[in-house]
């Protein structure tokens, strides 16, 4: 009983959500997909290929030794499919989100309407995943192709990745909420593209020194591309289930957090 009360006094921005509203949102997003889905298509299936070109024959050429007892175009595969798919979230929920927000005027339109700016965060969280879980799909096939995926238990890699991209879009959507001026977004790539190089995407993270390892460990799309790659080639230890369990604690946290960064910017 103490524990309900807690949380009752909390007063979670997540409680305020309609799902009726937030699915009519998400269903006004699919249409206008729906006009440009061609365009759409075309990058998860031209991009997973150069990447696989690039890092899995060009530098896997230098990677004679195998890397966890993987060659090295295995190894990388988890990479390619995470790194892609955590792209199309964070543009989704930063350049597109602002675009909506601030020069279409989507959002004020929207909040014209009884319905709550939550209801409107959470859908925009959820299309964004989304839009990543479409171009998933497509991308792990390209890596099944390339051989980066040879394990039965691939397809479910997917389930880990959407999680990320839950916590990755609800997290960049709080960025967006904050944000005055587009060029800002700039500073936030920088630190987005240079971070994912120390999430074992491309290298295994044990060759990193001990106070690299600590920030690494502790960035959630680290459990993701370890939890996408165990899925990919079939090996699964006990401590999947801490970083599947850390990704579910930090969506929360996020999500929470944009809604109420949300709520912030658009209600004076």
């Amino acid at each position: 009983c103490q524990l309900v009360l807690s949380f009752s006094r909390m007063k979670l921005a997540l409680a305020k959500i309609d799902l009726t509203d937030a699915l009519s949102i998400w269903q006004r997003n699919l249409l206008v997909y729906r006009r440009l889905w061609k365009t759409e298509l075309l990058a998860p299936i031209v991009e997973p290929i150069f990447t696989f070109l690039a890092f899995g024959f060009g530098v896997g050429a230098l990677v004679t030794a195998q890397v966890q007892g993987l060659s090295y175009l295995a190894f990388v595969g988890a990479g390619v499919l995470c790194l892609m798919v955590f792209i199309k979230t964070l543009l989704e929920a930063t350049y597109a989100a602002y675009f909506r927000m601030v020069f279409q005027n989507t959002y004020d339109a929207i909040l014209a309407t009884p319905i709550t700016v939550e209801s409107l965060c959470f859908a925009e969280i959820i299309w964004a995943v989304s839009k990543a879980a479409i171009d998933s799909i497509i991308i792990l096939v390209v890596v099944a192709i390339f051989g980066g995926a040879p394990s039965l238990f691939a397809p479910l890699a997917l389930v880990p990745l959407w999680l990320c991209c839950l916590f990755l879009a609800a997290f960049s959507l709080s960025i967006t909420a904050r944000i005055h001026d587009i060029d800002y977004f700039n500073i936030y790539l920088a630190l987005f593209f240079s971070s994912v190089f120390l999430t074992g995407a491309w290298f295994p993270l044990e060759i990193l020194p001990l106070w690299l390892k600590f920030f690494a460990y502790a960035y959630p799309l680290t459990s993701a591309v370890d939890l996408v790659r165990a899925c990919l080639i079939g090996k699964f230890t006990s401590s999947h289930l801490l970083e599947l369990a850390y990704l579910l604690i930090v969506s929360f946290i996020f999500i929470e957090l944009s809604l109420r960064s949300l709520r912030k910017r658009m209600v004076i």
